[in-house]
């Protein structure tokens, strides 16, 4: 029987970036030692991912593998790479955000557009974006990055594979070792951030073929049964948008209606549902169920 050590490393979210979920990184043992993400980086968190690893691998990490290019799943790879000399990788598609995060947030051009047209103010989202970009500044990115199209590792007889699972990122990727995978964001418990919607219901179905499926964030292990439970969710939530905008509204009263006032606490949290419901509305108006007329997006059916 093959025995892998697989050791779960939470790391915290950083109290100067507001509330966040803490990041679920493993440490994979056999021939080779992986960590699998790296979480949040900030001086507490240094302190205790070095601490952490100490206590269980004397600080010896061969490579750190990257389920997709967000900061909180790469943030303390550079410190860890200097500290290690482990060689990171990641998708080829996500790359670009190890490298500069400022490309991965290109998308935020692309809400501004239309969260301006749709009556936010422009200078939310710039104070929004200012904070995201202040963020970014205090990240010590990797001095290397080794992007990969398919990736096999060898760990004494078992062989670790990626996996594509585009739609929260387009490089999103889990890592499969026999009927476990390390999927990231992909899937987590309740939610996720979807950045292409078709994509990510594709993504989820190949997850279906794992008993384990180790979540980047809260639960983990998930079960088929939650990524069951999250496809429902986001049927339902693509007919309560389809409902919303029965008579026609703009992007803030939709997003006001589905997910309430925006928290002030927090920009993370600020631009993830105006993001997220763009997400639905381009997929719905993909499918024919709404067409947007200037400012207004507005339902051309009653249901899915």
């Amino acid at each position: 029987m093959v025995i892998i050590m697989i050791i779960p490393i939470t790391v915290p979210f950083p109290k100067d970036w507001g509330k966040g979920d803490s990041t679920h990184c493993y440490l994979l043992k056999r021939g080779l030692t992986i960590l699998i993400d790296a979480g949040l980086d900030s001086g507490d968190n240094r302190t205790y991912i070095r601490r952490t690893l100490k206590e269980v691998n004397g600080l010896n990490i061969d490579y750190i593998l990257v389920t997709h290019g967000h900061l909180d799943h790469f943030g303390l790879a550079g410190y860890l790479q200097r500290e290690t000399g482990a060689e990171i990788l990641v998708h080829e598609l996500d790359a670009a955000a190890l490298k500069d995060y400022t490309k991965a947030i290109s998308w935020f051009d692309e809400v501004y557009e239309f969260a301006v047209e749709g009556g936010y103010e422009p200078q939310e989202l710039e104070k929004i974006r200012c904070k995201m970009l202040i963020a970014i500044e205090m990240m010590h990115g990797p001095d290397e990055v080794k992007p990969f199209k398919e990736l096999e590792l060898d760990l004494e007889g078992i062989t670790l594979r990626s996996q594509n699972l585009p739609g929260h990122t387009p490089g999103s990727v889990g890592y499969t070792l026999g009927e476990s995978i390390f999927s990231g964001d992909v899937a987590i418990e309740g939610s996720t951030v979807v950045g292409e919607f078709r994509q990510e219901m594709n993504s989820l179905q190949k997850l279906k073929s794992f008993k384990n499926i180790f979540a980047g964030h809260r639960k983990t292990p998930l079960s088929v049964a939650d990524i069951e439970s999250l496809e429902v969710h986001f049927v339902n939530r693509l007919e309560e948008v389809l409902r919303t905008v029965r008579r026609g509204m703009k992007l803030r009263d939709i997003v006001s209606s589905i997910y309430g006032e925006l928290p002030e606490e927090s920009f993370i949290r600020n631009i993830i549902p105006i993001r997220q419901t763009l997400s639905y509305l381009k997929y719905l108006e993909e499918e024919g169920y709404v067409v947007k007329n200037g400012p207004l997006w507005i339902a051309v059916k009653e249901s899915l």
